[in-house]
């Protein structure tokens, strides 16, 4: 173990996690905390009870120079086999999963999960969100992400974010001022606290079928045989193609590296068949970029974040 584990450890145990509220969970395997079921063992996860908990245990962090990672649902994450001298953060508690409504505005706390905001909206009339109906995410990781489908992503409907940065302070950001881009919000070091959105009325029974619509698709496009990251690569600008078609006309469907498999269903998808590590999965990733720069002079760009 390393020294600046064994310091933060005493230092936690002594004189910090005894006064806070939450719950502490050392040596945690990542692998129960992703959602493609790998991952080896980090210094722990924390789960806090409220902001002042929060606050706290990053100014810990802070001293024994330890990253505080917030973690969602774990989707969109491969963390290495080996582990990691990281604390990942759930925000899961009643404090970070709150939900409230003014006039069509909705708030909720970062570790809402979507599908939970999106029948909150949808019991209240509000349109807007149900493009996102089905990403296993919560709130503060489809933010971070810039989460979507196709045309739509979360930088269209919210209206500011409020947020925690490294040093203990908090803000509120304006949508408006947040460098949104495809899949990316840069909001790299800060933690995401909550989110408001800005949506419209409409008449249940249309956002009832918006949301049919969107699950059939995804039902019918993505793979949910198996644990997986999601989509593995972002789409390329200005290809004409998306990353899963290239990977699909290079004949990798179905390609296996371990227990680490390329989904027959959606090319972009690669699960986790049985006990694939993240090595299997790292192989098969760069196998898959190889053949693509091979085949269409295109660098594929993770989409999954790799910790």
């Amino acid at each position: 173990m390393r020294s600046e584990q064994v310091l933060f450890k005493k230092s936690l145990h002594k004189d910090q996690f005894s006064c806070l509220g939450g719950k502490f969970i050392p040596n945690a395997p990542m692998r129960v905390y992703t959602t493609i079921k790998i991952g080896g063992p980090a210094i722990g996860v924390y789960i806090p009870e409220g902001l002042t908990d929060l606050k706290m245990f990053l100014s810990v962090c802070n001293k024994n120079r330890i990253s505080l990672l917030p973690i969602g649902s774990g989707s969109n994450i491969i963390v290495t086999d080996k582990g990691l001298n990281n604390i990942f953060l759930k925000l899961s508690t009643p404090c970070f999963t709150r939900i409230s409504l003014r006039k069509n505005n909705i708030t909720c706390g970062a570790g809402v999960t979507i599908n939970n905001l999106s029948n909150f909206a949808e019991g209240h009339s509000l349109s807007g969100v149900e493009f996102l109906v089905g990403i296993p995410a919560t709130v503060g990781g489809a933010v971070f992400q810039n989460a979507g489908v196709h045309s739509k992503d979360v930088s269209c409907i919210l209206e500011n974010i409020e947020c925690l940065n490294l040093s203990g302070s908090t803000s509120t950001l304006s949508g408006k001022d947040i460098d949104f881009k495809y899949r990316h919000s840069g909001l790299k070091d800060t933690i995401i606290l909550s989110a408001q959105f800005k949506l419209r009325r409409a008449k249940r029974a249309l956002i009832r079928n918006n949301i049919k619509r969107y699950l059939e698709r995804r039902l019918l496009t993505q793979d949910y045989t198996a644990p997986s990251a999601g989509c593995v690569f972002k789409n390329p600008d200005n290809a004409g193609i998306s990353a899963g078609e290239m990977i699909d006309r290079c004949g990798l469907k179905g390609k296996k590296i371990g227990d680490a498999r390329i989904s027959t269903k959606h090319a972009n998808f690669i699960l986790n068949k049985g006990r694939a590590s993240a090595e299997d999965v790292l192989k098969l990733i760069s196998f898959i970029k190889k053949r693509v720069k091979s085949a269409y002079g295109v660098t594929l760009e993770a989409e999954v974040e790799i910790i």
